[in-house]
């Protein structure tokens, strides 16, 4: 089911006016895998590849991965009906198979998915009127390198760092200013046995936005997009991420020039495992041991389909 036409069917009376994207060409990147129609066929990919894409892609909080705490509860803003529902259901559907909770009907959104024609202001223009809310996990200059570049679209999360600050202690803050390599805690205050405690909790995922620029849809199917956002509802990832990202993820749907339709159809065996590793039932939430688990179980599963490939 392609999206832009279920877009311009009620663009009418869901769209508010505002100024195009410029436009922009596209640039040719060297093909990392063959495509068949919609079908991508890769010939595997090393231990190392999957290594690098977790340690640069995945971003954490205070030296843990971020999850959510509760019930997802789904927004989409600013599209028609006949694509809200369908693109509803497959990002719920998703979240059930990883037996991830879903909100009920009418619960209070903290998914947001909204659809502009100016993705590029939209975010800009939130940044001014609401960044203490929208960006507040975001230091300034992390918050700049997400909004200031034009892309067509945009994710972030908003992470609950309470019950982390309880366990380090007090004093405990987001390091806000020129910190590089992801977020970390400033290394006053920690109570006893802080440190240990805190790697058996995650920090909290309250609330997620992906700001989606219509034009950027034309090709993509129900399945890819919902997949793509499901990822990014579920894993703070860094906008930059593409060069490590391999080849069958369902994270090339989107460059930083526009969308790729001939991107995967759905997400990818290391992807589920992304989010299973994170979301499943374990006791160290340390992004170390997180990632390194991903990694161990990504690489058995490439072993046994024969997608592990030799390091050069």
């Amino acid at each position: 089911m392609m999206l832009r036409n279920l877009l311009l069917s009620g663009l009418a009376i869901a769209l508010a006016p505002a100024a195009s994207l410029m436009a922009q060409d596209q640039a040719s990147a060297p093909a990392a895998e063959e495509t068949t129609g919609n079908e991508i066929v890769v010939e595997g990919y090393t231990e190392r590849q999957v290594r690098n894409f977790l340690w640069r892609a995945v971003i954490e909080t205070g030296n843990v991965m971020a999850k959510r705490a509760d019930a997802v509860c789904v927004g989409i803003d600013n599209a028609p009906v006949d694509l809200t529902q369908p693109l509803r259901q497959r990002i719920e559907g998703n979240l059930k198979s990883l037996d991830i909770e879903v909100g009920e009907p009418g619960c209070k959104a903290n998914a947001l998915i909204v659809f502009d024609r100016d993705a590029h202001r939209f975010v800009n223009w939130l940044a001014e009127q609401n960044a203490g809310v929208a960006y507040a996990s975001l230091y300034l200059p992390e918050r700049k390198r997400l909004i200031k570049p034009v892309r067509p679209v945009y994710n972030w999360h908003v992470t609950d760092l309470g019950p982390r600050q309880r366990l380090l202690g007090q004093g405990q803050s987001l390091t806000q200013q020129g910190a590089e390599g992801g977020r970390g805690f400033q290394a006053t205050g920690f109570g006893p046995g802080g440190r240990i405690l805190a790697a058996f909790k995650p920090a909290e995922t309250s609330l997620t936005f992906s700001v989606v620029d219509y034009d950027a849809i034309d090709g993509l199917t129900i399945e890819q997009l919902g997949d793509y956002l499901t990822m990014q509802m579920l894993v703070e990832l860094r906008p930059d991420m593409h060069g490590s990202v391999p080849p069958d993820s369902i994270l090339n749907l989107f460059t930083e020039k526009g969308s790729d339709p001939d991107a995967a159809p759905e997400m990818s065996a290391l992807d589920r495992t992304i989010l299973s590793e994170i979301y499943g039932s374990r006791q160290n939430f340390g992004a170390g041991a997180v990632r390194a688990s991903i990694a161990r179980k990504s690489v058995e599963r490439l072993e046994e389909t024969g997608a592990l490939r030799e390091e050069p």
